[in-house]
């Protein structure tokens, strides 16, 4: 979110910002660095105030501008903990900086650690995503949900099927109300990227549909958020990420060998997803479209493994996982032209029907949908074209040693 400042604002900014009172200094930098087109954490780390405080005072002045400095905020006012206007998380949150995972952990509570470490993260960026100033309150949001889901897919095995199913249908309906309005706001993003550089593609027909489907798709998610049934699902999965031994499964008795502990099994877990995503090599010549979505799926799930125990792992993990996310992106990117390109083809085949029997001259101009098609189709074609040598990229002896010395530490 870059801010369009007048000369006059940007002076009066500088000013408040050399002043002697630290929350208005503090709230004229936010607006500073942000027209200078900087991200919410990055500002965030330079001013000493929480990601969602930021996006809190950006979205104070997109509607107030410098009436934002008429009074000072409470020290309250600028903790992450007590946001104005955006609300404070449901539950009081610690926020760890790593899962904490240790080698001789058991699977179960493992897992346990990974779960409360990202169900932390969904709450604390609710009250962003509910705002809508920033579209990465809802990507964060969703994120969060998405590795909980990974988690209980990896760590599942050592849990009471019973005892987690309610939480895993509960983060998938999360998930489902986030990715409506997540993918709506990727779609806007990228449209508005190509019109701000291709200055007579006039997509605003396209915007005015858009519009009425992410009005639905926000309300959606309010309500499903403001639901007595997401608060239940909350408060169980609080529990659940709470309680060591929770609805983890018994070790077996007897004499019988059984592998549990963290460092015996995780290496199992990452080359089984790894073997999986190198399947796929059988099959990429003149791949799908819909094949190469699940690589990118297989790719995501290598990524969380490797994160979730990054810190029990050698520190040559870094490097594979950069190169995970090159892939990851990649793919994204060819996914996402994808998508495009189909409703872009539902767009243009609705306006054809809705004005069919209209003068082609009193028809809506819709030349610049036409062009922002044809150029999701050459975006396509270029990601298509230029994947071997990423996927050669991946594949390279540099990164199979690099996730080999990662693994061989446990």
């Amino acid at each position: 979110m870059a801010f369009d400042l007048t000369d006059t604002e940007r002076a009066a900014l500088i000013a408040l910002g050399a002043g002697e009172v630290p929350s208005i200094a503090r709230r004229a930098a936010i607006i500073l660095l942000s027209s200078d087109g900087q991200g919410a954490p990055a500002i965030a780390r330079q001013v000493g105030l929480s990601v969602s405080t930021v996006y809190h005072w950006r979205h104070e002045w997109s509607q107030r501008r410098m009436d934002i400095f008429h009074q000072a905020a409470s020290p309250a006012a600028e903790d992450a903990e007590a946001l104005p206007g955006v609300g404070a998380p449901r539950l009081p949150l610690q926020l760890r900086e790593t899962v904490g995972m240790l080698p001789d952990d058991s699977m179960a509570e493992a897992g346990r650690k990974a779960l409360h470490f990202h169900f932390e993260r969904m709450l604390f960026h609710e009250p962003v995503a509910r705002l809508g100033a920033d579209i990465e309150g809802v990507h964060d949001m969703r994120v969060a949900t998405r590795r909980m889901r990974s988690a209980f897919r990896l760590f599942g095995p050592f849990f009471d099927p019973q005892a987690i199913r309610p939480l895993l249908r509960g983060l998938r309906r999360t998930a489902a109300a986030l990715g409506e309005v997540r993918d709506l706001d990727v779609f806007r993003e990228k449209a508005e990227r190509f019109a701000s550089k291709n200055s007579g593609a006039d997509l605003s027909p396209l915007f005015t549909t858009w519009q009425a489907d992410y009005g639905a798709a926000r309300a959606a998610l309010i309500e499903a958020l403001d639901a007595l049934r997401f608060a239940r699902f909350v408060e169980r999965l609080h529990g659940f990420v709470t309680t060591p031994g929770a609805g983890a499964l018994p070790l077996q008795r007897g004499d019988g060998i059984q592998a549990y502990q963290v460092r015996h099994v995780a290496p199992r877990l990452i080359y089984e997803h790894y073997e999986r995503v190198r399947a796929y090599e059988a099959l990429l010549d003149s791949a799908p479209i819909a094949t190469l979505h699940a690589l990118r799926i297989d790719f995501k799930r290598l990524r969380y493994a490797l994160e979730f125990f990054e810190e029990v792992l050698g520190p040559e993990v870094r490097l594979v996982i950069r190169e995970i996310k090159t892939m990851q992106d990649h793919l994204g990117d060819l996914n996402d032209t994808s998508v495009a390109a189909q409703v872009l083809s539902d767009f243009i085949t609705a306006q054809h029907n809705a004005h069919s029997g209209v003068p082609h001259f009193l028809r809506p101009d819709i030349s610049g949908v036409l062009a922002y098609a044809d150029f999701q189709v050459a975006e396509q074609q270029r990601l298509l074209d230029s994947f071997p040598e990423a996927w050669a990229s991946f594949n390279r002896e540099e990164v199979r040693r690099s996730l080999a010395l990662a693994v061989s530490v446990l």
